[in-house]
């Protein structure tokens, strides 16, 4: 993404001397999104995002392709093909992989003005107006109450999702089956524990051939990232067999949307 700065040059319509032409100023790079790093493999079309959440995820930014993968404790992390997106961690070892997609989404719902609530694996919801608002979420026994007490802040309140959701309630509250092919902004989830989720970012197809970009977290918590696949980054999807993405091995059955 470029940041292009246009200069104007008003003429001095007094004098009849040739006008000297200023010399524009060089275009700014901006933070390098997801879009602009990984054009689709030759020969293939991108899916256009079906809403504004999936043209949103294409927009975050990477970091510098040179930054290490880390865990949220700042160990480098070896064993994957990654590129960084720039999405700050909680503090400890919780913004796994479900967690992450939780995290993305929220984001994304309040830079929209959506309300933002998830599920706990118990089925109860967990408001971020209620947390903002001064409440604060607390166990007791399998369900979800809540009491006077919360500090208001964000990293609160995902503190307390990431504590209490996962991928078994991302499958079964927060999406849907989905029964055509993949498109940006679906997921890809097996619910348990442990279980995984990933976030499709990009879909491309050329004829029966169908391509997809997806972003993780993983275990211990870590940087969200691209973990980039052998076709110019990205994974060939087949709707027949299972596929082995490095981290997970997942099938289209697995594919799910957001409700």
């Amino acid at each position: 993404m470029l940041l292009l700065t246009l200069l104007s040059c008003a003429a001095d319509a007094t004098t009849p001397q040739a006008r000297t032409m200023a010399t524009p100023a060089a275009p700014t790079p901006g933070p390098l999104t997801i879009l602009d790093a990984f054009p689709p493999p030759p020969g293939t079309t991108r899916v256009a995002p079906p809403d504004a959440w999936g043209a949103w995820i294409q927009t975050m930014a990477l970091r510098d392709i040179s930054e290490p993968l880390r865990a949220y404790d700042g160990r480098r992390l070896h064993g994957h093909d990654a590129w960084v997106i720039d999405l700050p961690m909680v503090s400890g070892d919780l913004q796994q992989c479900a967690d992450a997609l939780l995290r993305v989404r929220g984001e994304w719902q309040r830079s929209v003005g959506a309300p933002v609530s998830f599920y706990a694996t118990s089925g109860d919801p967990i408001s971020w107006a209620r947390y903002a608002g001064g409440e604060r979420p607390y166990a007791d026994g399998n369900r979800i109450r809540w009491r006077a007490g919360g500090d208001g802040s964000w990293e609160g309140y995902l503190t307390r999702v990431f504590d209490w959701a996962g991928t078994i309630s991302l499958k079964a509250y927060e999406t849907e089956p989905v029964s055509r092919g993949p498109q940006p902004g679906d997921i890809l989830v097996r619910g348990g524990s442990p279980g995984h989720a990933v976030l499709l970012m990009d879909v491309a197809v050329d004829g029966d051939r169908t391509y997809i970009l997806f972003a993780e977290s993983y275990m211990p918590a870590q940087d969200f990232h691209i973990e980039r696949g052998p076709v110019d980054g990205w994974w060939r999807w087949d709707p027949d067999h299972e596929m082995d993405l490095r981290t997970w091995v997942f099938s289209a059955a697995d594919l799910r949307r957001w409700k």
